[in-house]
């Protein structure tokens, strides 16, 4: 997401290169445990026709935690005409159990879209799916100020034919109710492209909401990140939004400064009560291994990036989109869950968590 190295999306499952692609990436990768205390929690739960999705960002609402899933693979065609979903999402819990998820489906055991297509979007990706099409990728989202559900934040694309063919549109807010798993788009993006994809890893602290944008350097192993910030009640308008410039926030977003590099297109950012610091969790390019960074503010000075841990290898190619639960952590934050999506096979795959201990400040 947010133009940054590829996830696993649908299209890309439908193609044999991509398989082949990660597997020359990350030869020679380790599978065995990083530095940190380990504990393997397994997967989250999907409904029974469900066989893959990617993603798996997170929010606490009411009680209750909503978790966003990027493309979703199914064996069944909805009541809707469409095989497949580029946005799901089901409800769980904070407690003893958070790997089984409450996730509704309709008749043919479909779950439901969780961004509806408009009229054009849906027109479009029936005639020309699912090589061609328009996808809507949730990123992160925070609880709605009134607290009577979430506030999404989603990137629209269009994926084209061929390996790793995506045009970046625009991202989006979209609103969603307590309980529900269909949500409401506003009407008009937030942030268009050439803009980042600032759709990741949102976070509220005091009375602003900072989202962050990933970009991938051509040609390197590297990305850059950036971070915008708005007051939270007025985080709908696209006029609230400020960036970082290096030394101040700034209403002109085209002068945004790096703030971290690395993330490979998807991240968490949180403030760890154990660290005394704001924690970014992310995975590494093309490995299999979970990084951390620190830093006093939301903004920066972040610190190098640490391993983590080092994520149970996938069938295939690479785990990716790693990212922190803090609703999930524990002892005040001195063991954190992460998440990370973890191919199984050609047509299938996993989110997985895992309990991690942190090391000490």
């Amino acid at each position: 997401m947010g133009g940054g190295w590829p996830r696993y999306t649908l299209s890309v499952l439908l193609e044999t290169k991509r398989a082949a692609l990660l597997a020359l990436a990350v030869a020679g990768c380790s599978s065995s445990p990083g530095a940190a205390a380990l504990v393997d929690l397994g997967a989250l739960s999907t409904p029974p026709a469900v066989t893959a999705r990617d993603g798996g960002a997170s929010v606490l609402v009411g009680g209750s935690v909503l978790w966003m899933f990027g493309d979703t693979l199914m064996t069944v065609t909805g009541g809707d005409g469409f095989n497949y979903r580029s946005a799901t999402a089901a409800w769980g819990t904070a407690g003893d159990d958070p790997l089984t998820l409450q996730e509704p489906v309709d008749a043919a055991g479909a779950p439901y879209q969780l961004l509806p297509y408009t009229a054009d979007e849906a027109a479009y990706n029936a005639a020309n799916g699912p090589m061609e099409r328009y996808a809507l990728w949730p990123g992160s989202a925070i609880v709605a100020p009134d607290g009577s559900g979430a506030w999404l934040f989603y990137q629209r694309l269009l994926i084209h034919p061929g390996a790793l063919d995506y045009q970046p549109l625009d991202v989006g807010l979209a609103r969603l109710v307590g309980g529900s798993t269909v949500a409401a788009r506003d009407p008009a993006p937030l942030f268009s492209a050439p803009t980042p994809a600032y759709a990741l890893a949102a976070l509220v602290d005091g009375e602003f909401v900072y989202l962050y944008g990933v970009t991938a350097v051509s040609g390197q192993l590297d990305s850059l990140c950036s971070v915008l910030r708005a007051p939270v009640s007025s985080a709908p308008d696209p006029a609230a939004w400020a960036t970082w410039d290096g030394t101040s926030w700034n209403a002109d977003l085209s002068r945004a400064a790096t703030v971290l590099h690395g993330p490979p297109g998807d991240l968490s950012v949180s403030y760890n009560g154990h660290l005394g610091s704001f924690l970014a969790v992310s995975s590494g390019i093309f490995s299999n291994d979970v990084d951390f960074r620190t830093a006093p503010r939301p903004e920066g000075p972040w610190s190098n990036a640490r391993k983590l841990f080092t994520s149970l290898s996938p069938v295939s190619g690479s785990a990716y989109a790693g990212k922190e639960h803090p609703e999930l952590a524990r002892e005040g934050g001195a063991r954190i869950v992460v998440s990370t999506a973890r191919p199984t096979g050609a047509f299938s795959g996993e989110v997985r968590l895992a309990l991690v201990s942190l090391p000490d400040r």
